[in-house]
């Protein structure tokens, strides 16, 4: 009841369906025992010490075979009455939790996996469709086909009902113990899989740089390892059901070991050879029913774990805190944007990412934020956006706190572009109008010609019509960085956030991603972040950053004066960028060196 209870808001009105399943169920397995008592009429007719009354055959004949078509009828109205509640029940799960994460912070989405969300949400929701459609239906048939198969055995023979029962009784007490036992390891399962997922997702995207190093399965250390512990993890559970499912498997198939023997010792004492093999006859026919509703009964609980850790494991996806929405949200007229004393620790961590960070970027100017790798560069950009909620101080957008500005407002205001690109399977035309759905053909040819993207547009078949990675049709990295710029370009918000925005272009790509950001920055306020420092030297201010901390700032001409960290960084970015290769390359006025 309490996992039905978590599944009802998902059924929506289809769940009134569900009652007339159950209903349903009940009376087919009702109708399914019928048949096995005139089969027990019939077998009593033919051992008639009177004679055998062929009419009587017949009749009892004709009703076993009514009797099995009905409970074959509504077993069928069972399952459409079922499967009608069970698709809408999946169909709503995986509508309400993508509404739900669309509702969730940015940052949701960079500390859960595509690989992992994926895995939660269909495979989860198709198990609790199988559970709906199948195995809760036959909650009912479970219930009322073992009491009314034990009324049947004691009513026509008490002795015969014991023999049959012993087995049975015996075999479900040492399965019901070990089914008991087996919920942590449901839980364990459940989470091996999820976790075999999310590394299998890396491992295909990793695969091109396997196959140019000419690496196995085995260099992708956590893929290779989740698959042994699933491995190991089954075959050990698996081996430890070999007694108890060989032991259970005999004794619910072999009734007849008991049956046999108590029926020769009730012959023995009463004599009456006939009456005690016709009863003997239906206890075989009907044990067996018996024993088959015990081991839906078995599959059933199973069944319960797995769709409760299914909907629990999807609620819990969605149980991440949300960003706390103004009850009376302000509007900006400026977008300047101030940092205040700023600290940040990531939800779930206890690592300080962020210290006493404090600038302020004038509207219509650029900063850049530099340092090396981990030291909070892009997590201070991702706090302007409002990925994630500051932990301490906090952060202006036109002298007003961004908590008061509405999401919507914030995004509308906001475009930025990170080093991670990301185009949809559509064409070139709806990728760059995705945050502008109804800007006009000139609008979008504009915005590409700004980002430099018209030789791109040329070569393509159908132009901006072109869908990507359809008839192999593929663009680079820095291709689709600069589409993506378009798509900026083209939003025209006052406030631009960009984190490594060459990072993956090539030197061509790389000048022309370059002029693509000179023209989506123009008159804009600017908070880029980069490792080529070329492309910030005329930054109205570069802010270094080190373990999450501003240890520097100015321009680029001060810094380079002060002698400090950034002057270092960029005395070593100088001669990376003039090293060669080769016997002939010679010393260069640059300080750079041979290789």
């Amino acid at each position: 009841m309490s996992v039905f209870s978590k599944l009802t808001p998902y059924m929506q009105s289809r769940k009134i369906l569900f009652p007339f399943a159950l209903l349903f169920s009940a009376l087919s397995s009702i109708a399914g025992i019928i048949p096995f008592i005139y089969v027990w009429f019939i077998v009593r007719e033919l051992f008639a010490s009177t004679g055998i009354s062929y009419d009587n055959v017949k009749y009892y004949a004709i009703l076993a075979v009514i009797f099995s078509a009905a409970s074959i009828l509504l077993y069928f109205a069972t399952l459409v009455c079922s499967h009608l509640v069970a698709f809408r029940l999946e169909g709503n799960i995986r509508r309400i939790t993508m509404k739900k994460l669309l509702k969730l912070p940015l940052g949701f989405f960079d500390k859960n996996p595509t690989g992992r969300i994926r895995k939660i949400i269909d495979d989860n929701a198709t198990i609790t469709h199988t559970f709906v459609a199948h195995e809760l239906p036959d909650l009912a048939g479970t219930i009322i086909v073992p009491i009314a198969s034990l009324v049947l055995m004691f009513i026509f023979d008490w002795r015969l009902g014991i023999a049959s029962i012993i087995p049975i009784a015996y075999a479900i007490i040492t399965l019901g113990t070990k089914m008991n036992k087996s919920k942590d390891f449901m839980q364990t399962y459940m989470k091996s899989l999820e976790e075999m997922n999310v590394e299998a997702v890396e491992y295909v995207r990793g695969i091109p740089v396997v196959k140019v190093f000419q690496q196995t399965i085995y260099s992708f250390k956590n893929f290779y390892n989740t698959i042994e512990t699933y491995h190991k993890m089954v075959i050990a559970y698996s081996s430890s059901w070999k007694f108890i499912m060989c032991s259970y498997t005999t004794l619910i198939n072999g009734v007849a070991l008991l049956l046999v023997p108590t029926a020769i010792l009730i012959i023995s004492h009463s004599g009456n050879i006939a009456a005690t093999i016709i009863d003997l006859m239906l206890y075989i026919l009907v044990t067996p029913v018996f024993s088959q509703c015990i081991m839906r009964s078995m599959y059933l609980s199973q069944a319960v774990n797995q769709a409760n850790l299914a909907i629990t494991s999807i609620e819990s996806l969605t149980d991440y805190p949300n960003l706390e929405e103004p009850t009376n949200p302000k509007t900006i007229n400026q977008f300047d944007i101030e940092f205040k004393n700023v600290d940040f620790t990531y939800p779930g961590t206890e690592n300080q990412v962020l210290r006493n960070i404090s600038f302020k970027i004038n509207e219509g100017e650029t900063v850049a934020l530099v340092g090396a790798s981990g030291g909070g560069k892009s997590t201070i950009a991702k706090l302007v956006p409002r990925f994630f909620d500051v932990t301490g101080g906090e952060i202006l957008v036109g002298g007003t706190p961004i908590k008061e500005i509405s999401q919507e407002v914030l995004m509308k205001n906001t475009s930025f572009v990170f080093q991670n690109t990301r185009l949809f399977k559509k064409s070139i035309l709806e990728n760059v109008r995705y945050g502008t759905p109804d800007a006009s053909i000139e609008s979008v040819n504009k915005a590409l010609d700004l980002a430099q993207c018209r030789e791109i547009i040329d070569r393509l078949p159908n132009g901006i019509d072109t869908v990507i990675g359809t008839k192999g049709t593929y663009l680079s990295g820095g291709e689709q960085q600069r589409i993506v710029l378009a798509r900026a370009i083209l939003k025209n918000a006052p406030i631009v956030v960009l984190d490594e925005a060459t990072a993956f272009a090539d030197p061509e790509n790389e000048s022309l991603i370059q002029k693509a950001l000179q023209s989506l920055s123009k008159g804009k306020t600017v908070l880029m972040i980069a490792h080529r420092l070329t492309s910030i030297v005329n930054a109205d201010q570069i802010l270094v950053v080190q373990g999450g901390q501003i240890v520097e700032r100015g321009t680029h001409k001060e810094l380079v004066e002060k002698g400090g960290t950034f002057a270092k960084m960029w005395s070593d970015y100088q001669q990376s960028v003039t090293w060669t290769i080769g016997a002939n390359a010679g010393s260069n006025n640059n300080g750079g060196e041979n290789v």
